[in-house]
């Protein structure tokens, strides 16, 4: 196959993947039933993909010729230079939500990432794909018996959610060094409904008021990377990230109507096209240690100052947010010829996080375990690829009934598929 029908059909293979669940798409997906994500821009993604997520989300320090991590974009120096690398996921989550006196269980099921990374030279390489960077999905209803007006409901509901398209780029000014950038572009709807519904047949009416940030802007984010070999094929990783305070355009409109015995009036309208959107600045550090095609282990630190950050000029329940990270990987036999399962990447990890949400004097606290397996892929004639198929496993909890809040307690399973191909090797036979 020639190189130009060979990136023809990968352009089209990617164009296809964004036209099924691409842009338009990806802010009106049920992602998240969390009523938590009524709070600030929502709640926002878990960004580590196939490996990285399997880990724990494992990231700073973390680098493969075989698969993508978004979070540390210095991380793309690993890529062969003559690799290409597709990788798509989804996933499934089921969510128990309980208080001190109420239980519910929800299931989402849903787009997780399309990403893609290649070189440009020897010492530069490249990644873009889209992802979910924040969800908004949740519906609460409370009610009150008023003598005039009789039973009374307040109902609360939201949706949206922000995207991100993003061009990644890494190079190696020097050995065993790696500085890498992220552009992204943020997009999408985030709408917040408010409703008073007094019956029908009281001499007062109903009120809604919506309110509604359109965002589109642009961020950066940015990381280094120095990998130190040892003796007998062991590396040592240092990584690290930083995002910048990014003050985002979001387009507000507020409506305020009023309705009941067939007459619906609106009392309130309002836009803003200038209005905005706060993002803190943030910082990643961490390590690993591995040896080739065998194990590796690491640690990651993160922290952002959610405290800083705002929602078209109101400061919500935030906290600075801590994540402590541990990961681990595990290969039997990397180069087995007669056992499969000895070509199989187990990983497994854990993350503690003081999260961004303060609520009612405390700071909610969000832990997860995860479980994953590499699963190579053969190609036709049963030999081997760098391909795989990557299983992840996620069982965790956030949130206390305590307080009078709410406890999330999760399990969630994403399948990711990370195809490679070959470029710039002249074929004897086209």
């Amino acid at each position: 196959m020639s190189m130009k029908k060979r990136f023809a059909d990968i352009i089209w293979m990617v164009l296809m993947a964004l036209m099924l669940s691409g842009p338009k798409d990806l802010p009106a997906q049920n992602l998240s039933t969390s009523p938590y994500s009524r709070f600030g821009i929502g709640d926002m993604v878990n960004r580590s993909t196939g490996r990285s997520q399997a880990m724990g989300g494992l990231s700073c320090g973390l680098r493969s010729g075989t698969n993508l991590n978004l979070l540390n974009p210095a991380s793309l120096s690993g890529i062969d230079s003559m690799n290409f690398v597709f990788e798509l996921a989804g996933f499934e989550k089921v969510t128990h939500f309980a208080t001190s006196d109420l239980e519910k269980t929800v299931n989402n099921l849903g787009f997780a990432y399309l990403a893609m990374g290649f070189p440009i030279n020897k010492w530069w390489k490249a990644s873009t794909g889209i992802l979910p960077l924040s969800n908004v999905g949740y519906s609460m209803t409370s009610t009150e018996v008023s003598p005039v007006m009789g039973k009374i409901n307040y109902n609360f509901q939201g949706s949206g959610g922000v995207s991100q398209f993003f061009i990644s780029s890494s190079i190696s000014p020097v050995k065993f060094l790696s500085l890498g950038a992220t552009f992204s572009y943020l997009f999408g709807p985030i709408s917040h409904t408010r409703s008073l519904v007094i019956p029908a047949d009281s001499l007062y009416f109903s009120t809604k008021s919506v309110q509604t940030a359109i965002v589109g802007d642009i961020n950066f984010s940015y990381g280094a990377q120095v990998y130190i070999p040892l003796k007998k094929d062991i590396f040592i990783t240092l990584g690290g990230t930083f995002q910048g305070k990014s003050n985002l355009n979001a387009e507000s409109r507020s409506t305020l109507i009023s309705y009941g015995t067939g007459l619906t009036d609106t009392l309130v309208y309002t836009e803003n096209p200038k209005n905005s959107i706060i993002l803190p600045m943030g910082w990643a550090s961490g390590f690993t240690i591995s040896k080739r095609n065998k194990f590796t282990a690491g640690f990651d630190f993160r922290t952002q100052n959610w405290s800083e950050s705002e929602f078209l000029g109101t400061k919500d329940s935030m906290a600075n947010s801590k994540d402590f990270i541990v990961g681990l990987e595990y290969i039997p036999n990397a180069y087995s010829l007669t056992r499969y399962l000895d070509r199989v990447r187990y990983r497994a990890g854990f993350r503690y996080s003081q999260s961004y949400l303060q609520l009612k004097g405390s700071q909610l606290t969000d832990l997860g375990i995860t479980f994953g397996a590499g699963f190579p892929i053969l190609d036709r004639s049963g030999g081997r690829t760098q391909s795989s198929l990557n299983v992840i496993l996620e069982l965790g909890k956030r949130g206390t009934v305590k307080n009078d809040l709410i406890r999330e307690t999760f399990g969630s399973l994403t399948l990711q598929l990370s195809l490679h191909d070959y470029w710039f090797i002249k074929r004897m036979y086209d």
